[in-house]
C-alpha cells in the first residue's frame, strides 16, 4: 500500500554535495526510485525492444493526432476508413528509416549496416488496431486535454490546447520583457554563433564549489532575495566527492538500485544547476518560495506568470513521469509493449517466412536437380540443399499480426498526482529564443542527450513552445536504451535473422537502442516526458530565407521529489550588479569602482566575466560527459550471436 500522507521535504541542511556525499543516492521513502537514463541498465528506464511495426504505428498515431479536431473525427468511420488508407499510402523508406538506426556508431568490426530493409510495414490490421487506441485516447483527451503522443514502455505527452491564450500571451510579453532589457548586450549562448539567446539559464551563475556562498538552511525567498542574503553565506567547499570503496547503495548507483556503476563523469564535484523551490498549495495552485537563478526578482509579473506554468506542466509530468516501487514501475501511461514477444522467433520455424519452402520453386528449377525436402520424425526440415540457399536469397519475413485490442487505462489513480503526494517540488527554469537571419538561415540539430547530470536528479521535462515565426516545422526525436540481457529469447545459434528484420536492429553488435520516432515543436504546444527518453532536436531553420525568424520556448525540468538538492534558497542571488543596485538604489560610479579596486574579487557576488567564464568551464565539462554517455549508451550491444 502507498501512503496517503504527504512526506515532508528531506531533512533541510543536508544535501548532496552539503553536509552529504555528492553521490548520494538513496532507496527513498517505501523504496520509490524515480529512474533516470543518464547511465544504462537503470531501473525503469529502459524499453522493450519494439517491432518495426509498433513503432510505425505510434509514429502514424502521433500525425494523426495532430489533425484539427482528430478526438471527434477518429468516431467517424468515413474519416477514419480514408486515415488507414493515407496510412497505408505512406512510403516505406522514410518510415522505415525514423524508426532504424543503420550503422550505428556501436557496431563491432564486420558486424555490417543492419538487418534488410522491410518492403511494407503496416497493414490493414495493424491501423485498425491505431483506431481502436485512438478513440481511447480521444475520450482522455477529451477527459485531461492531454495526449499519450509517443507511447509504450515510457510516455511523451503533448497538448496543444493546454495552455490557454491568456497564459500564452503572458508569457509572450515575459519574453518581450526580457530580450527588451537585453536589447543593448543580449546573452548569446557560447558555441551557437550567436543564434541562441538566452533569456534564463541554469548555466549561467550554477552553484560553484570553492566560491558560492550557501546556506545550510533554506532562508532566502523570492522578496528578499537581493536585499536581505545577497552577498552573504559561507563558501561551499570544494573537494572531490569521497565515493566508498565498499559497497554502500546510498552513495555508489549499483544496477539492483538504479543502474550500472556511474561513470565519474556523469558526476560534477564543480558545478550544478540551482533548482527553485515550488509550494504545492492546497487549491491545487503553485508558489515559488524561492527566486529563479538569473531571473531578477523585481519581475514579480515573470514570477507569477512561470507559476501558472508550473502549475500547468503538473498534470503533463503526473502523465508521463513514473516511479519505480518494489521493482514495478507505477505510471499513469503505458509500460509495456503493444504486441507480445513472438513464440517462436527462430530462423528454422516456417511459419515466420513467405514464401514457404514447400510453395518455392526456384527459377532454374528445370536445369538443375534439386534434392526433395528431407524431414526427420519429428518433421522438422533436415535439408541443406541448393533449394534452401536459393529459398533463403528470396524469401521475406512475416511480421506479427496487431493483436487483439485491449485498451489501457490511462490516467493518474487516486492520491497519486504529484499534488496529493508532495507538500513542495524543486524545478529548474530556462527561458530562450533561437534567433535566424538571412545571414544565419539555420541552427543546425542538436545531439542525443538527457538532461543534465547525475547531481541535478532531474527526472522530468516540460517544454512550452512559445512563439514561432518565418519557421520551417522543426521536430524533438526519441528514443530508449534497451536491455542486452536476452538471454531469454527462444532461438538457436544465429538463429536471428528473422527476429533483426522485424525488430530492425542489429543483433550481432548492434546498439541497445530503441527509437520512438519524433514529435513537432510548433508554437502554443506543451510537450512533457520523463529523463528516461534520450532526445535531439532536429535543425531549426527560416522558412522565408530573406527573411528574419526565431523560435522560443520556455523549460522546466523536474527534480527527483524525494532527493532535495541544493538550491536558490540554500544560495543567495549570485550577480554582482544586483548585489551593488540592491536597495534600488545604485551606488555612484565613482564608489563603485573604488569598492571593485579595494575589495577582494573572491569575497564579492561574481562578476558577469567570472560567471560566463564558469559557464564555459561547465559548458566543457558536461560536453565531456555527454561524449562518454553517448559511447556508453551506444557501446552496449545486443549479442545473440552467443546464443
Amino acid at each position: 500500500m502507498f501512503s496517503d500522507k504527504k512526506p515532508d521535504p528531506p531533512t533541510v541542511g543536508r544535501y548532496p554535495g552539503l553536509g552529504m556525499n555528492l553521490r548520494y543516492h538513496n532507496y527513498h521513502h517505501e523504496g520509490e526510485i524515480y529512474p533516470t537514463a543518464i547511465h544504462y541498465n537503470s531501473v525503469g528506464a529502459e524499453s522493450d525492444m519494439l517491432l518495426v511495426r509498433e513503432a510505425a504505428m505510434m509514429i502514424v498515431m502521433n500525425q494523426l493526432t495532430d489533425k484539427p479536431d482528430w478526438h471527434v473525427k477518429v468516431f467517424d468511420e468515413a474519416i477514419t476508413e480514408k486515415w488507414i488508407q493515407e496510412a497505408l499510402a505512406l512510403p516505406v523508406d522514410p518510415l522505415y528509416d525514423e524508426i532504424v538506426q543503420h550503422m550505428n556508431p556501436g557496431f563491432r568490426s564486420g558486424a555490417g549496416s543492419g538487418p534488410d530493409r522491410l518492403k511494407y510495414i503496416l497493414d490493414r490490421g495493424c491501423l485498425e488496431y491505431c483506431i481502436k487506441e485512438l478513440r481511447v485516447k480521444a475520450k482522455f483527451f477529451e477527459k485531461t486535454g492531454l495526449v499519450p503522443a509517443l507511447d509504450a514502455n515510457a510516455t511523451v505527452i503533448k497538448s496543444d490546447t493546454f495552455i490557454d491564450d491568456t497564459l500564452h500571451e503572458r508569457l509572450r510579453n515575459a519574453f518581450a520583457k526580457l530580450k527588451e532589457e537585453q536589447k543593448d548586450n543580449p546573452d548569446w549562448h557560447p558555441r551557437t554563433n550567436d543564434m541562441v539567446q538566452n533569456l534564463v539559464h541554469p548555466s549561467l551563475y550554477p552553484l560553484v564549489y570553492g566560491r558560492s556562498r550557501v546556506f545550510r538552511d533554506e532562508v532566502v525567498g523570492v522578496e528578499d532575495a537581493v536585499d536581505k542574503w545577497s552577498g552573504k553565506g559561507e563558501v561551499i567547499p570544494k573537494k572531490p566527492a569521497d565515493v566508498p570503496s565498499g559497497y554502500d547503495n546510498r552513495y555508489h548507483i549499483n544496477w539492483a538500485v538504479n543502474g550500472s556503476d556511474s561513470h565519474k563523469l556523469f558526476w560534477s564535484d564543480a558545478y550544478q544547476w540551482l533548482p527553485s523551490n515550488v509550494k504545492l498549495m492546497d487549491d491545487g495552485s503553485v508558489k515559488l518560495t524561492s527566486y529563479i537563478n538569473n531571473l531578477h526578482p523585481k519581475h514579480s509579473d515573470i514570477y507569477e506568470t512561470v507559476e501558472k506554468l508550473i502549475e500547468r506542466a503538473l498534470p503533463a509530468w503526473d502523465h508521463s513521469v513514473s516511479f519505480v516501487r518494489d521493482w514495478d514501475i507505477v505510471s499513469a501511461g503505458r509500460t509495456e509493449a503493444r504486441f507480445p514477444r513472438p513464440e517462436n522467433p527462430d530462423d528454422e520455424n516456417e511459419e515466420n517466412w513467405t514464401p514457404r519452402i514447400d510453395d518455392f520453386t526456384p527459377h532454374d528449377a528445370g536445369e538443375v536437380e534439386y534434392e526433395d525436402v528431407i524431414r526427420d520424425a519429428d518433421g522438422e526440415l533436415l535439408y541443406d540443399t541448393r533449394k534452401k540457399n536459393a529459398w533463403e536469397e528470396i524469401r521475406e519475413p512475416v511480421q506479427p499480426e496487431a493483436p487483439e485490442f485491449k485498451a489501457w487505462d490511462y490516467g493518474v489513480k487516486p492520491g497519486m498526482s504529484l499534488l496529493e503526494r508532495f507538500k513542495d517540488l524543486q524545478v529548474i527554469v530556462k527561458m530562450a529564443s533561437v534567433e535566424l537571419t538571412p545571414d544565419k538561415p539555420t541552427f543546425p540539430a542538436g545531439g542525443w542527450h538527457v538532461e543534465g547530470q547525475m547531481n541535478e536528479h532531474i527526472v522530468g521535462t516540460a517544454l512550452y513552445y512559445l512563439d514561432s515565426e518565418n519557421v520551417k516545422p522543426s521536430y524533438l526525436q526519441f528514443r530508449m536504451q534497451t536491455d542486452y540481457y536476452q538471454e531469454d529469447w527462444n532461438i538457436g545459434q544465429d538463429a536471428f535473422g528473422w527476429m533483426e528484420q522485424v525488430y530492425g536492429t542489429n543483433l550481432r553488435g548492434g546498439d541497445c537502442l530503441q527509437r520512438y520516432g519524433k514529435i513537432e515543436t510548433k508554437q502554443g504546444r506543451l510537450l512533457a516526458f520523463p529523463n528516461v527518453f534520450h532526445h535531439r532536436v532536429s535543425p531549426v531553420e527560416l522558412d522565408d530565407k530573406s527573411k528574419p525568424g526565431h523560435r522560443r520556448f520556455i523549460a522546466l525540468w523536474l527534480i527527483d521529489p524525494r532527493t532535495r538538492i541544493i538550491n536558490t534558497g540554500n544560495v543567495p542571488p549570485q550577480q554582482k550588479n544586483w548585489w551593488m543596485e540592491k536597495s534600488g538604489n545604485p551606488l555612484p560610479e565613482e564608489l563603485v569602482n573604488m569598492v571593485q579596486t579595494e575589495a577582494d574579487e573572491s569575497t564579492m557576488p561574481m562578476s558577469l566575466e567570472e560567471a560566463k567564464e564558469h559557464r564555459l568551464k561547465l559548458m566543457d565539462e558536461r560536453t565531456s560527459y555527454q561524449r562518454d554517455a553517448e559511447q556508453s549508451w551506444s557501446g552496449i550491444q545486443y549479442s545473440f550471436c552467443e546464443h
